[in-house]
């Protein structure tokens, strides 16, 4: 029977949710780097080591992407989400009583690696997919746009804790947050697929025998160089060369954005800034990766996955570069313009990743087909912060890392386009019945 017209469309409360979600769980995530100052002044631990269990954390998420992407596709995201952020909060709770090293590994490096993962990114981007066909640029967006706008919230909102109250009373505070709302909320809310709730995609094709609005009748077409599987495995897309060309853009992205993560509060408070002006910097860039996530994947659906991702790898490329040359506080410009350029790039390429990759693989296999790609995020955000830290332990600069961020940023743009998914996308058009 066909569905109601003008009934409200539930995929956006989908939306909402994995947007509400990522802002809680990758917000805390990408605010590392305020609680890694934190813990460096306590206890004057090398930057390398340091920064190392953040690695682990990272080679914990690209390993353990491999279950997620079953556990996903396999039980769904109302069972999974609430599971993961009751490991989650009892992560942060236990991350609270560390005092050597090996607890950081543990607790900061597996436990939270564990249960952020499994509420990440590639999890509520593979679901997107199978609720919007017509504007799934827009809907990844949004999604991936509460990164930014968490980032934006919790960099601040953490600084505030630890001046007040002490770094490891800010990570209870952020446990009973993550147990007190994100539980019920994706239990209450989430839903596996649009058929749960007698929908179907927005955006697919009516049955040969239903009439659009104003007479118009919707035809499906898809145009693909070379012809593709309808319904791709993982095994299938192994065997392809665009599978590997976005593993080595996924990780080229984790490698630049996490070693950015974990180091830009330590390199402005280097320079002579304070730790409240480099959370509130970590903040703002998380603000503009929002607004570069929301403008990005509307622009990718109109000009092509590959040219919007090179616009913003271009504007992330000489963002870094003015960090780079960032060395005393007689010029803040090139800080601010860091902050607007890397904002804006970072935030435009993990929807067009999704975007791309749900081109290239359609199917019931993308969450396993995404989260393998997390095990290049993983070895790529692994080795990035603890780079950063090792070179600057052994050089007293951040120069040669940064320019590994710089050569990682145009391996990327390289990825995607030999990935090449403006060959494999779908395309609609209208037809006067």
């Amino acid at each position: 029977m066909p569905e109601k017209r003008h009934r409200f469309y539930y995929g956006w409360v989908i939306v909402a949710v994995s947007f509400f979600t990522l802002f809680l769980t990758l917000g805390i995530r990408f605010s590392f780097g305020v609680f890694y100052v934190a813990i460096l002044r306590e206890y004057g631990w090398g930057r390398g080591e340091t920064a190392g269990a953040f690695s682990l954390s990272l080679l914990v998420h690209g390993s353990f992407a491999l279950v997620t992407g079953n556990l996903i596709d396999r039980f769904g995201p109302r069972t999974l989400f609430p599971i993961a952020a009751i490991f989650l909060a009892v992560g942060l709770a236990a991350a609270s009583r560390i005092t050597t090293i090996w607890h950081l590994y543990l607790f900061f490096g597996v436990i939270l690696a564990v249960g952020i993962n499994t509420l990440a990114f590639a999890p509520h981007l593979s679901r997107i997919p199978k609720w919007f066909i017509r504007k799934r640029g827009l809907a990844s967006g949004i999604v991936v746009s509460g990164i930014g706008v968490g980032t934006m919230v919790m960099a601040p909102l953490i600084q505030f804790l630890i001046d007040t109250f002490g770094w490891r009373s800010a990570l209870i505070v952020l446990g009973a947050i993550i147990l007190g709302i994100l539980v019920p909320l994706t239990g209450i809310f989430q839903r596996r697929s649009p058929e749960d709730v007698g929908q179907r995609p927005n955006g697919s094709v009516p049955h040969s025998h239903e009439v659009c609005p104003e007479g118009r009748k919707r035809i499906w077409e898809e145009t693909q160089f070379p012809p593709l599987p309808g319904q791709w495995t993982l095994r299938s897309s192994l065997s392809t060369g665009s599978f590997w060309w976005m593993t080595l853009t996924n990780a080229s992205v984790a490698f630049f954005g996490h070693m950015m993560v974990v180091h830009q509060a330590a390199h402005v408070v280097d320079v002579g800034y304070s730790t409240a002006l480099a959370a509130s910097l970590v903040g703002l860039v998380g603000l503009l990766r929002s607004v570069g996530g929301v403008l990005s994947g509307p622009l990718s659906d109109r000009v092509g996955r590959e040219i919007a991702y090179t616009v913003g790898g271009g504007a992330t490329f000489v963002g870094v570069l003015l960090f780079l040359l960032v060395r005393d506080t007689a010029s803040p410009w090139m800080l601010y313009a860091f902050v607007i350029l890397f904002g804006l790039g970072y935030g435009s390429t993990h929807p067009i990743l999704a975007a791309s990759a749900a081109d290239l693989f359609p199917g019931n296999s993308l969450g396993r087909i995404m989260g393998t790609f997390s095990v290049g995020v993983g070895i790529g955000g692994a080795l990035g912060p603890y780079l950063g830290g090792y070179f600057y332990d052994h050089l007293g600069s951040y120069f040669l890392p940064f320019v590994l961020m710089l050569i990682s940023i145009a391996l990327g743009v390289l990825g995607i386009w030999m990935a090449a998914p403006r060959h494999r996308r779908t395309h609609f058009r209208s037809e006067i019945s």
